[in-house]
């Protein structure tokens, strides 16, 4: 696949998604991101790390305070990379916004209490 160019706050960065694949692959890459994921081989890796760990790989001058999660999100989909936000992968928590709404055996309020224990 052919390097694309981006401009990264003023800089000029080019990287393909095969760069993003192969650091993804050969990096244990974690992070503190709670929102937005790349999902490359079943793998969930925070957008801004791996970004950063590519800009890094690839011999970038660049920090995690150079560019935002937006920045990394958009130059991650335009490279073609699954993009998940937290609030669409599903949780327990997710589950919990609908206690009281929804009854399982009968008493919504009986359900809430139990789900919440």
């Amino acid at each position: 696949m052919a390097l694309k160019k981006f401009i990264l706050r003023g800089k000029e960065a080019h990287i393909s998604k095969k760069d993003i694949e192969k650091v993804a692959l050969k990096k244990r890459i974690v992070g503190r991101g709670k929102n937005y994921y790349a999902c490359i081989n079943g793998k969930r890796i925070p957008v801004k790390n791996l970004l950063y760990e590519v800009l890094k790989e690839k011999g970038y001058d660049v920090t995690l305070l150079d560019f935002t999660t937006q920045d990394a999100v958009r130059i991650l989909r335009k490279l073609g990379v699954e993009i998940l936000e937290e609030r669409e992968i599903g949780t327990a928590k997710a589950l919990l916004k609908f206690a009281g709404t929804l009854s399982i055996g009968g008493d919504a309020l009986e359900d809430e209490r139990r789900l919440c224990e």
